[in-house]
C-alpha cells in the first residue's frame, strides 16, 4: 500500500511514463525521399519530352488515390512509395514535378525518380529526356532549400536525417544500355563484370553525395532478375524460362553492391545503409507464383506479343481481367498486388530479404 507521503513521487513517475507513452504513440512518421527509375517513378516524366511515360490509361486503373486515373505510375495501382506512406498512415508523397510539390507538402518527403534513368548519365538516352541521378540529387537540394525557408535550418536537418531515403536504380544500365544492340558501353566494356565495376564505383559516389546532403537512413534495392521480365522473355526465351545472360548481369552487379555498401557505411559516420534483396524477393514469385496467389509470373497483364512483352502497354492494349493474378503489369513493371507483397517484405522481412535490418527497424532508429 502506497503511503500518502510517497504518493506525489508515485504520481510524478506515473505522469512521466504516460508522457513518454504519449510521445511514442504520437511520434510523427518520418519523411520519405525516393530516388530511382520507373519502378518508383510517380509521374516525374509526365511533362518531359520522354518516350518513358505512364500518364495514360490503362495505367492507374486500380488506383483509388487518383480516382482510378493515370498519374505517371507504371502500374495498374500503387507503387512501393505509396505503400510505405500507407503503412505510415500519411498521404503519399508527391512527385517533384507535381505542381503541388511545394510548402508543407514537402514535409512528408518527395519523389525524384524518373523512368529511364540509371546509374550512368547516358543510360536512358533512348527515351530522349529523363532525370539523371545527379539531377535528382540537385532537385533534392532544391527541396531542402524550400524546407529551410519553411522550417529553418535546424528542423530541416533533423527532418532529413530522420527521413527514409530509398534508392532503386541499376536495371536500366543493363537492359536499356549495355544489352542494347550496338551498345557503345558493351563495346567499351566487353566483359560485363568490368562494366559492373564501373556502375559500382559511380553508385558509390552517388550514395556518398546523398549522405553529404544530410541523408542518414538509406535503403537501397539491388537489381531484380532482369531475365525474368516479360520484355526480355519476349526477346530471348523460348518457353518462358528466364534469360540467363540478363540475370547474370544483375547478379554481377549485386555481388559487388553488398560489400561496397557495407564498406561505405563504415566510412560515413552516423549512417545506416540497408540493402533490399529485390533479386531474391522477385525470384521467389517467379519460381513459385502459385504459392503467392499468382496464376502467371511470365506474362504481362497489359502488353502485346510473346508473353505480352514485345510492345508496351498502351491505351489500345487489351488488359487482363484479374490483375491480382499477375506478377507483371506490363513488360517491365509489377502489378499493384506484387508491389504490396514486396513492400510488406521490405517493411517486415527477415535478413534474407533485407539486410542488416528491415525498413520498419530503420524507421525506429
Amino acid at each position: 500500500m502506497v503511503s500518502r507521503k510517497s504518493s506525489p513521487v508515485f504520481f510524478t513517475f506515473a505522469l512521466f511514463l504516460l508522457a513518454e507513452l504519449a510521445h511514442c504513440q504520437t511520434r510523427a512518421p518520418p519523411a520519405q525521399f525516393v530516388f530511382g527509375d520507373s519502378l518508383v517513378d510517380q509521374g516525374n516524366n509526365n511533362n518531359l519530352a520522354s518516350l518513358a511515360k505512364a500518364n495514360f490509361r490503362p495505367n492507374g486503373i486500380d488506383l483509388p488515390l487518383s480516382n482510378f486515373q493515370p498519374t505517371g505510375r507504371f502500374s495498374n495501382g500503387r507503387i512501393i512509395s505509396d505503400l510505405m506512406s500507407e503503412d505510415m498512415g500519411v498521404e503519399p508523397i508527391l512527385a517533384y514535378n507535381d505542381r503541388n510539390a511545394h510548402g508543407t507538402n514537402l514535409v512528408r518527403g518527395c519523389n525524384f525518380a524518373s523512368a529511364g534513368s540509371g546509374i550512368l548519365d547516358d543510360t536512358g538516352n533512348i527515351f530522349i529526356q529523363h532525370i539523371t541521378i545527379p539531377q535528382q540529387l540537385k532537385y533534392f537540394q532544391n527541396v531542402k532549400a524550400e524546407l529551410v525557408s519553411l522550417l529553418g535550418p535546424a528542423a530541416t536537418d533533423e527532418l532529413v536525417a530522420s527521413a527514409i531515403h530509398s534508392v532503386t536504380i541499376g536495371g536500366n544500365d543493363f537492359i536499356n544500355n549495355y544489352a542494347l544492340v550496338g551498345s557503345q558501353r558493351a563495346r567499351q566494356y566487353p566483359d560485363f563484370n568490368v562494366y559492373s565495376d564501373l556502375l559500382i564505383d559511380t553508385f558509390r559516389g552517388q550514395i556518398t553525395e546523398l549522405y553529404n546532403l544530410g541523408a542518414r537512413k538509406i535503403s537501397i534495392s539491388n537489381i531484380g532478375p532482369l531475365g525474368c521480365i516479360p520484355s526480355q522473355l519476349a526477346q530471348g526465351s523460348r518457353t518462358g524460362e528466364c534469360v540467363k545472360t540478363l540475370n547474370d548481369y544483375a547478379i554481377s552487379f549485386n555481388v559487388r553492391l553488398a560489400p561496397m555498401i557495407a564498406a561505405l557505411e563504415k566510412q560515413l559516420p552516423g549512417s545506416t545503409l540497408i540493402i533490399a534483396d529485390s533479386y531474391k524477393i522477385v525470384m521467389d514469385y517467379v519460381m513459385d507464383p502459385g504459392a503467392y496467389g499468382f496464376k502467371t509470373s511470365n506474362v504481362a497483364c497489359c502488353g502485346t506479343g510473346r508473353f505480352n512483352g514485345n510492345i508496351p502497354c498502351t491505351a489500345l492494349t487489351q488488359v487482363c481481367a484479374n490483375r491480382d493474378e499477375y506478377l507483371f503489369w506490363d513488360p517491365f513493371h509489377p502489378t499493384d498486388r506484387a508491389n504490396q507483397l514486396v513492400a510488406a517484405r521490405l517493411l517486415n522481412g527477415p535478413t534474407s530479404d533485407i539486410f542488416p535490418i528491415n525498413v520498419r527497424q530503420l524507421i525506429a532508429l
